[in-house]
């Protein structure tokens, strides 16, 4: 089965689960009220319950996702799991955050939903676990700057919530006699257990095989360098995949994805950065020997196709993946047709010109468009503004049967997926790296 069709399938289970519990829920909860006897006070009262339940499965989602990332990274990509957690995370907090609100409309009294009773202790834990959702939601807000201690206390914060939830909604939820809801909780809770497992073997893994040390930093161009890192021992990637990089020092928290520059067949793990803010500074100002977390590889922006040319069109230092590609094409004497377009300011800002230059094959063509035409060399491969409809239809030949790659600036990349679509390319011929962080 090939990679989109299991993702295909991940996706169809995944729905069908939520809308079934939904379906379960609504039933369990809205057969409990006598439908004769329905008063608005009852109808907010049974909307808090179901709107606690929505929130708790929803919940429960986000954490089995965030556990499990690295897992499904084959099949979706960490970038997209990662925006996708923070558009559901608000999506979430809706449902959350009216839970309670529904129970105060129904009943008209604060204080009880919003100060723990621990003599009833399923209702307390309930209330603690609301607290403990808003300081989640607060510090993963602040994550740049967490440290990396605090933020793995934050995790352990968010399985206390869940057990909390879990608890409160099992105990004291009426709907919990239902046994098509106590099989739900068991499944959600056993989707939990199994995302802790796989998160702790993975970082205890990670302890170990995460620590790089430089071996070297090589200035591209004014504001580009490259990174070269030594690893403990053979690191296996695919070319076009990315890792998070991490420091220890100078408060520098947060972990930064960058593309692998490096080929999977080289002993060396090399990055192009381009100077950009604080962590960019410090990592140019790392000396040889000093350490840094790798933590990865990831990404789905690989070759899969082997069989249509590729048109890779990069922008400044998005030139970096498709340099690990074409790398691993030439020293595995593959001959797969390539077209590189190149967008960047003048000749000066194309990194890797020379390395690109000195690629003699047949099979590979580039042309490099700069939007400063002072710079201009009247030839062939050299084009003055954008990347545009007319200098995709120059370098493209077979634009049918050709898959195109995309790296680069978002507006750029913005402008590209609408120039190709009125080419008629299908969304599935088109695959771009994103830029989330």
């Amino acid at each position: 089965m090939k990679r989109k069709e299991k993702t295909r399938a991940i996706i169809i289970t995944l729905l069908v689960f939520l809308v079934f519990s939904f379906y379960i829920f609504a039933k369990a909860i809205f057969n409990i009220g006598n439908f004769q006897n329905m008063n608005i006070a009852l109808f907010f009262y049974l909307l808090g319950k179901l709107a606690g339940l929505i929130g708790f499965s929803f919940l429960s989602l986000l954490i089995f996702s965030g556990d499990t990332a690295r897992f499904f990274d084959r099949f979706f990509g960490i970038d997209k799991i990662i925006k996708f957690q923070r558009k559901f995370a608000l999506i979430t907090m809706i449902f959350i955050f009216l839970h309670p609100i529904f129970f105060i409309l129904s009943s008209k009294s604060i204080l009880s939903y919003i100060i723990p009773n621990f003599s009833i202790i399923p209702s307390a834990l309930g209330i603690m676990s609301f607290y403990i959702f808003i300081i989640v939601m607060l510090a993963s807000k602040m994550y740049k700057r967490i440290s990396y201690a605090v933020w793995q206390f934050i995790h352990i914060l968010t399985y206390i919530l869940f057990f909390f939830s879990l608890y409160h909604a099992f105990l004291w939820g009426s709907d919990s006699g239902s046994l098509l809801v106590a099989i739900i909780y068991l499944i959600i809770l056993a989707a939990i257990i199994i995302g802790i497992v796989y998160r702790t073997s993975y970082k205890i893994k990670q302890r170990y095989a995460g620590k790089f040390y430089v071996q070297g930093i090589k200035n591209e161009t004014k504001d580009t360098f490259t990174l070269i890192l030594k690893p403990g021992k053979k690191f296996l990637f695919k070319a076009g995949q990315f890792c998070f990089l991490r420091l220890n020092k100078n408060k520098l928290y947060a972990r930064h994805p960058f593309t692998i520059l490096s080929s999977p067949e080289e002993n060396e793990l090399r990055f192009a950065v381009k100077l950009a803010g604080k962590f960019t500074k410090a990592l140019s100002e790392l000396k040889k020997g000093e350490e840094i977390i790798v933590d990865g590889p990831f990404g789905i922006f690989t070759i899969e196709d082997h069989n249509k040319d590729l048109i890779f069109i990069a922008g400044g230092v998005g030139i970096t993946p498709f340099m690990s590609i074409i790398k691993e094409k030439i020293e595995d004497n593959k001959t797969q047709n390539i077209v590189l377009l190149y967008g960047s300011k003048t000749k000066e800002d194309v990194i890797y010109r020379e390395q690109i230059d000195n690629i003699k094959k047949d099979w590979f063509k580039k042309a490099y468009i700069l939007s400063d035409n002072s710079s201009l060399n009247e030839t062939y491969g050299y084009e003055t503004g954008y990347i545009d409809e007319k200098v995709i239809k120059k370098y493209v030949k077979n634009i049918n049967n050709s898959l195109f790659y995309i790296c680069g600036p978002e507006p750029m990349k913005n402008n590209l997926k609408e120039i190709l679509s009125k080419l008629g390319i299908s969304k599935q011929n088109i695959i771009i790296e994103d830029f989330f962080w």
